[in-house]
């Protein structure tokens, strides 16, 4: 039986590998689970993991990243672990993308760049028009997204979440997490020709849940790994008008002996 199942597996992840037609993007259809991520959302949307978002491994989702967005190898399986960890039973191997909508503060938490907080309710796994709109005013009239506007952008929606939401949390691996999705969006989403952001295929990719390549953009030359991700959260954490509490990743005070579960959550 689980011979047969990891056949299936290699089968199903080498065929989307081999091919990567992005030809094949289809919306949502009823009866499929999505994730509150919308770089989770397009890879099932263009059937390269399951288009229902149901059954994903570890082993078929660790190359997919790889391949589409050239996340190294030790970072796309970290993401995948966690997607696994959102399962309700991860000894079981699989999960759904509505794993990762239901389990809070993994995937889905607040201040997000497209989502509401949990507190208010609402579907996590579908775009709020609102709150997008909020984080996409901070580039009107750019054509390109800076790494100083992406951190403005960023930190606009952590204030607005603190203020809005008696429950909102926001630790020290919340804030990293953050951090670290601005730079993957900021990284992988990228004009071949430039290395730049354009803002109008970040509103795709959140607005359509669909990968650029119509619109010219390819998967990046440049790989992302765990320790190009840290470093570049540093940056973005120094231009970002917020402490970041050092005596926590020293091991004193209340977030003591966090700082290795942290690092697992950039993939080093």
């Amino acid at each position: 039986m689980l011979g047969i199942r990891l056949v299936s597996l290699l089968a199903f992840t080498g065929s989307a590998l081999a091919e990567l037609d992005f030809s094949k993007w289809k919306t949502r259809q009823p009866g499929e689970l999505r994730a509150p991520c919308p770089a989770m959302n397009s890879l099932a949307n263009h059937g390269f993991i399951q288009r229902d978002g149901k059954n994903i491994t570890v082993e078929g989702l660790t190359p997919v990243l790889k391949e589409v967005f050239h996340l190294s190898h030790e970072l796309a399986f970290t993401v995948s672990q966690l997607g696994l960890f959102t399962a309700l039973d991860p000894s079981k191997g699989v999960f759904t993308l509505q794993d990762l909508t239901d389990r809070h503060n993994v995937f889905e938490h607040d201040a997000s760049l497209s989502r509401e907080d949990a507190k208010f309710g609402g579907d996590q796994s579908v775009l709020h028009k609102g709150q997008f709109q909020k984080f996409m005013d901070h580039f009107k009239g750019e054509k390109y997204i800076s790494f100083e506007a992406a951190a403005k952008a960023r930190y606009a929606m952590v204030q607005d979440s603190r203020k809005r939401n008696p429950d909102f949390t926001y630790d020290v691996t919340h804030r990293i997490t953050s951090y670290g999705e601005t730079i993957k969006y900021l990284r992988t989403i990228v004009e071949p020709s430039t290395g730049k952001c354009p803002v109008d295929w970040i509103k795709i990719l959140f607005e359509q849940e669909r990968l650029p390549y119509n619109e010219g953009w390819r998967p990046p030359t440049n790989e992302l790994s765990g320790f190009s991700l840290a470093s570049e959260v540093l940056e973005l954490a120094l231009i970002t008008p917020e402490k970041l509490p050092v005596d926590e990743c020293l091991g004193k005070g209340k977030g003591k002996g966090n700082c290795k579960r942290r690092r697992s959550y950039l993939g080093i």
